[in-house]
């Protein structure tokens, strides 16, 4: 199989991206809202759990880490927009279809993910094992107020900052555009790796300004607006399908 060659893009297509991202969720705000509205409930209950446990700052952990996981949410999103493509009426339904239809090879993907997820989810304990002890005992004052400059609160953020950044930059240079790839069987597992990378790393200051937006929006939204995510995720999906469509154009 002829290795896809990917197509040009400069910063200012970042913009057009998610203006196209934007655009699609109106088309379908409701439906799209309420699917990530499940995720952003899931979210929640950790955030909850992990606070009333007293280990507050895996919170941030749980939201980088969201960052890992992330593309393999995306099918449902593309189903939908496909569907609105054709003028059908937007349905719920059309979330759950995209994921019935994602091929194998998108679920090794998924799968990796979900490694790299449970290796971040366990450096960071690890981590607050060595800055706060084993015993749980950060609640959120403590936490807020470790963000004032009191403990280890800040040595520990940069730690987990940088593995999370690490990992994240492995799935995005090889997912990005390898999930849509997949999802659309233009080529096979290895191929869309391969072809992911070299659009990442041949559209360099694109990519990493398009990279940095996915991380600042969601990891804010997770960790200050936890409301606005039903909202922020949609439009990035639907964003992540506009990237992959001038990229690599059918």
């Amino acid at each position: 199989m002829e290795p896809l060659t990917p197509s040009k893009a400069t910063l200012s297509d970042t913009f057009c991206w998610l203006h196209t991202g934007w655009l699609t969720f109106m088309s379908a705000w409701k439906h799209s809202a309420a699917y990530a509205a499940i995720f952003a409930f899931l979210g929640f209950a950790q955030f909850y759990w992990v606070i009333q446990s007293g280990l507050t700052p895996l919170v941030v952990a749980l939201s980088g880490g969201f960052m890992l996981i992330g593309p393999a949410l995306l099918c449902g999103f593309f189903n939908m927009a496909d569907q609105l493509e054709q003028q059908a009426p937007a349905r719920l339904s059309y979330f759950f279809q995209g994921f019935r239809r994602s091929p194998p090879g998108l679920w090794v993907i998924a799968v990796i993910e979900m490694f790299l997820f449970l290796i971040w989810l366990t450096d960071a304990g690890v981590a607050y094992g060595i800055y706060f002890g084993l015993t749980p005992n950060m609640n959120l004052p403590a936490f807020l107020a470790g963000l004032a400059g009191e403990g280890n609160t800040w040595p520990y953020l940069i730690f987990t900052g940088v593995v999370g950044t690490i990992l994240a930059m492995i799935i995005y240079a090889t997912s990005a555009l390898a999930v849509p790839l997949l999802y659309y069987r233009r080529t096979n597992l290895t191929g869309a790796v391969g072809a992911s990378v070299r659009a990442v790393f041949g559209n360099f200051p694109a990519m990493m300004a398009w990279g940095l937006l996915l991380s600042v929006a969601m990891f804010g939204t997770l960790l200050l607006a936890l409301p606005l995510f039903p909202v922020v995720f949609p439009v990035l999906a639907y964003a992540s399908r506009a990237v992959y469509r001038h990229i690599f154009p059918l």
